[in-house]
């Protein structure tokens, strides 16, 4: 539901992050299961935390996995970049930007440079390929090392995303990596962020939209994500993003840009999305 009509609100999707660049009519409550960093293209957002009353106003905020929030963009251009699964983009920013509380900082220190080129790529939408360069550069402009990760955990999740469309064990899981399950548990919830099922409810809403921009209907690219039903992912999708499906697909009327690398859950009868740029970083939505 964009409210300037002559643009189309746009969503990338790369195996390591994903971008919505658009604008909001109304507020938005949500419960995240990945980390963010949200930009407020044309001016700060609003943001209040569930049990309070106070009300922030930013030009840029990073808000950890698993983080309630409601967000009030107002009317205007905003971003939200969703980081990587691994938690290297959010270790990175949070050590250069000011603490609210545990899991809210504000202050990206790039927020000046981000706000013109995200301006530019709603005026003139680029490739998968160029915009994720281009968004690699806004966040980490010095090229910092990012931080290690547990490589148990990062096969976890390959492991996950690779099997989308099944629920396999925690046990399963466990085993695989030669760890009991509660340090599995332990080491996947200080790595990711949040649990593993729902970071599997996370990574399948990403794989259902790489569905539909190959050209499946919504419901069709859910359950072929591992979704049970439309219900299932209709709770699960307003419950994280604060919105309906219904409501993302008519704002983004199509603007959805896939890098290659991008998993298509179970459709590989549907285009590949050929022509589409692959994004030039490491894996791990």
């Amino acid at each position: 539901m964009p409210m300037d009509n002559s643009r189309s609100n746009l969503l990338y999707l790369w195996p390591r992050r994903t971008l919505f660049v658009g604008r909001l009519r109304h507020p938005i409550e949500f419960s995240q299961a990945a980390a963010s960093l949200v930009i407020g293209v044309e001016g700060p957002v609003q943001l209040v935390l569930p049990g309070s009353d106070v009300v922030w106003h930013e030009h840029s905020l990073l808000l950890a996995p698993g983080q309630s929030a409601r967000i009030d963009p107002q009317g205007q251009l905003v971003a939200a970049c969703y980081l990587d699964a691994l938690g290297q983009d959010f270790r990175l920013l949070s050590h250069s930007m000011a603490r609210h509380q545990d899991g809210v900082y504000a202050g990206f220190h790039g927020e000046h440079s981000l706000q013109r080129w995200l301006t530019a790529l709603y005026n003139a939408p680029m490739q998968a390929e160029e915009a994720f360069d281009a968004l690699e550069s806004g966040i980490n402009p010095a090229a910092h090392p990012y931080p290690e990760t547990d490589p148990r955990v990062a096969r976890v999740v390959e492991r996950i995303q690779s099997e989308i469309g099944r629920n396999v064990s925690v046990e399963e899981l466990a085993n695989s990596v030669n760890l009991s399950v509660s340090r599995l548990v332990e080491l996947f919830r200080a790595q990711v962020g949040v649990p593993v099922r729902r970071y599997r409810q996370w990574h399948r809403l990403f794989v259902t939209f790489t569905g539909v921009e190959r050209g499946a209907s919504l419901t069709d690219a859910a359950i072929a994500a591992g979704f049970a039903d439309s219900a299932h992912f209709s709770h699960t999708f307003r419950m994280t993003l604060g919105m309906t499906p219904s409501d993302i697909v008519t704002m983004l009327s199509g603007s959805i840009f896939v890098g290659r690398g991008a998993p298509a859950g179970g459709l590989a009868g549907h285009n590949a999305g050929a022509g589409l740029p692959t994004p030039a970083c490491q894996t791990g939505h």
